[in-house]
């Protein structure tokens, strides 16, 4: 059990550093050329790696229609809405708001798979939008040109996470579908949505891009869409998820001291009071049974 948790701690510092290290990548890479190279490189990972853990087995075309969907929505949507989030505020604003997926679940949860609400999911949600206020309140100076939609797309991102990351995946999952199979298939339809939205936003004309911001874009594939998600899993074979789903809310912390340690931005009180109260709701909301 021990073993699983730390799984599920190492994972969630990589989503969190990764997401930050983002930030870095995107300063003078195009946004659609950095999520492209990303998914691409991470079948470079995942696909041996599936391959040398037994294979890949595909149970239906309904089940591989939904895990795609589910990796457009959540690795490419979500992350277009994060990284476009990034570019126009803060990552110590950012990351929090983003990584509110863990309560958005619970939504998901009650919404798309019938489970009972409860108090606790009312009280997580008032401590979710109190600590988006003292985010959103821009009483903090910053070097770096900011935006008033910043953390509202952050907060987007982190419902489309949260609801993409549930359904489909609990859908495939329960329906006989293997984690490496389903991962695939998320980096797949990813993939695919950053290679289309790539054509159309810029067509024949040049992409902004760097060696830095490729090279960021390769390391995050790799930390985060391969080997956070493989010890996110891993963690999940020995370890009930009620038990995990805390540890999940930790990206909010890793995310937050990340910002201060890797890009030396200075949060103030009141960013610092609504990550703890974001990560009281996402507690909350993950423990209460």
């Amino acid at each position: 059990m021990n073993i699983a948790i730390l799984f599920a701690v190492c994972g969630a510092a990589l989503w969190g550093g990764g997401q930050v290290i983002a930030k870095r990548g995107l300063e003078d890479t195009s946004v659609a050329l950095f999520g492209f190279v990303r998914s691409v490189s991470a079948l470079l990972f995942v696909v041996p790696f599936g391959l040398l853990t037994g294979g890949f087995a595909f149970p239906g075309t309904d089940l591989l229609i939904v895990a795609i969907l589910g990796g457009i929505f959540d690795s490419f949507v979500g992350t277009l809405l994060y990284m476009m989030a990034l570019r126009t505020s803060p990552a110590y604003e950012v990351v929090p708001l983003a990584n509110t997926a863990p309560f958005w679940g619970v939504v998901a949860a009650v919404v798309f798979l019938g489970e009972p609400p409860r108090l606790a999911s009312f009280l997580a949600a008032g401590l979710v939008i109190i600590g988006a206020y003292f985010l959103s309140s821009r009483r903090v100076r910053t070097d770096e040109p900011v935006s008033r939609f910043g953390p509202w797309l952050a907060l987007a991102a982190g419902a489309m996470w949260g609801i993409a990351e549930i359904a489909p995946s609990k859908y495939c999952l329960t329906h006989g579908m293997a984690t490496s199979t389903y991962q695939l298939m998320v980096v797949v339809g990813s993939a695919a949505g950053w290679g289309t939205y790539l054509l159309m936003r810029h067509r024949l004309h040049a992409v902004s891009w760097s060696r830095m911001g490729l090279g960021i874009a390769v390391l995050t594939a790799f930390t985060n869409l391969f080997l956070g998600w493989l010890l996110w899993l891993m963690a999940l074979d020995r370890a009930p998820a009620s038990l995990l789903s805390p540890v999940r809310g930790l990206v909010v912390l890793f995310g937050f001291l990340a910002s201060i340690i890797l890009l030396k931005e200075r949060p103030s009180l009141r960013s610092a009071i609504g990550v703890l109260l974001i990560l009281a709701g996402v507690t909350l909301v993950s423990v209460a049974r």
